[in-house]
C-alpha cells in the first residue's frame, strides 16, 4: 500500500446505530466514533450475565482514550497501523484484567473492528467476526476475514457458502478479546476516497442479511448515512433480529 496518499481528514461523515434486536433482552454491542479524529468502532460483547456489555464498553472506552492523542495526519502509515493494532491490544488487556479481577465478569470477551481514516486511506484493525466493508461503484467489498470456526471450515473447503448459512455453531470464534493477555490483531490499509462508504457492523447484521441486501439498503438511503443505518437496523430486525445489531457508516 502506498501510504503517501494519506494526510489530513476533512469532510468526514459518520453515522452509527445499535439495537437490542428482537430476541435478546440485553444489548452487548457498543459503537463509538469521532469525526474530527477520523475513527469509528464496533464491538460485540460476549458473556451475557457475565459482562458482555461491560467488555464491549471497555473497547469503546479504550479507543476513545487512545485516539484522542496526535491526529492521524501527523503520523505515517506504519505508525497508524501500529496505533490501530495497539488500541485493540490495549482493550484486550483491559478486558482480560477486569475479567480476572472480578469473578462476576470472568469469561467475558468482545470482538472489535476499528477504522481510522486518514486522507484517501483507511486503516482497519479487527479481532473476531465483526466486519468492515467498503462500498465503491455499486459494489460491496468485504475487507475483513472472520476469526471463526465457520470461516476456517469455509477456507478449508469443508463446507460451501450455501451450507455455511445453515451451519450450526456459526458464532464460535477462534479469536476474541479478553481470552488471553495478548491477542493477534489483523490490520489492513485500503483506499478510501470521495464516493466510497465504509461499513462496520456486528454479526447481528450479517447473520440476518446477505451482502446484496445490505448493499440495497445502503443505496436506498441515497447518501443519507443516518437513514442508511436506520434502514439496516430495521432490515435486520425484520429478518428476525436474532442478535444485537450495530452498524457504523463512514463517508466523505
Amino acid at each position: 500500500m502506498d501510504f503517501k496518499t494519506g494526510g489530513f481528514v476533512t469532510n468526514l461523515r459518520i453515522a452509527m446505530a445499535t439495537d437490542v434486536g428482537q430476541v435478546r433482552t440485553r444489548n452487548e454491542d457498543a459503537v463509538a466514533s469521532d469525526t474530527s479524529g477520523g475513527w469509528a468502532l464496533v464491538a460485540d460483547g460476549m458473556g451475557g450475565h457475565r459482562g458482555g456489555d461491560v467488555a464491549s464498553a471497555i473497547v469503546a472506552r479504550v479507543a476513545g482514550e487512545c485516539l484522542t492523542g496526535p491526529p492521524a495526519e501527523t503520523l505515517d502509515g506504519e505508525q497508524i497501523e501500529r496505533r490501530v493494532r495497539d488500541v485493540i491490544r490495549k482493550a484486550n488487556r483491559a478486558i482480560f484484567d477486569q475479567s480476572n479481577d472480578n469473578l462476576k465478569l470472568y469469561g467475558m470477551g468482545s470482538t472489535a473492528v476499528l477504522a481510522q481514516a486518514w486522507g484517501k486511506l483507511v486503516t482497519i484493525g479487527h479481532v473476531g467476526d465483526s466486519r468492515a466493508y467498503r462500498l465503491r461503484g455499486g459494489r460491496l467489498e468485504r475487507l475483513t476475514v472472520d476469526h471463526s470456526l465457520l470461516q476456517e471450515l469455509l477456507d478449508g473447503g469443508m463446507i460451501s457458502a450455501a451450507e455455511a448459512r445453515r451451519a450450526p455453531g456459526r458464532g464460535v470464534l477462534t479469536r476474541s478479546l479478553g481470552v488471553d493477555p495478548d491477542v493477534d490483531v489483523d490490520v489492513v490499509t485500503v483506499e478510501f476516497a470521495a464516493g466510497d462508504s465504509l461499513l462496520l457492523c456486528s454479526d447481528g447484521l450479517t447473520e440476518m442479511l446477505e451482502d446484496d441486501a445490505i448493499l440495497a439498503e445502503i443505496e436506498a438511503a441515497d447518501g443519507d448515512l443516518p437513514r442508511a443505518t436506520a434502514r439496516l437496523i430495521d432490515a435486520a430486525n425484520g429478518g428476525g433480529g436474532r442478535d444485537n445489531v450495530s452498524v457504523v457508516l463512514m463517508a466523505y
